[in-house]
């Protein structure tokens, strides 16, 4: 005997648990994230934009990215 356990063998697997409705995100945070990364993917953009007049500058850049990162957090508190 090696010591190894049977993989298939009925029983050497926790049980799976089936998804619930509490697992799944509230669609109005999904939604806010989505629209904050898009914010800052046109941010981020406009930051290496030819036109000078559709140029931002780097505050504008982090604002939207800090606006991402508290959205994120509202929706991870959301799961909990």
């Amino acid at each position: 005997m090696t010591g190894r356990t049977n993989p298939r063998r009925k029983g050497s697997s926790p049980p799976s648990r089936e998804p619930s409705q509490n697992d799944s995100p509230p669609p109005d945070a999904v939604a806010e994230v989505v629209t904050r990364f898009e914010a800052y993917a046109r941010a981020r953009a406009a930051r290496d934009s030819l036109l000078p007049g559709a140029r931002t500058g780097p505050w504008h850049e982090q604002r939207a990215f800090d606006d991402l990162q508290a959205a994120v957090a509202r929706l991870r508190d959301g799961m909990r």
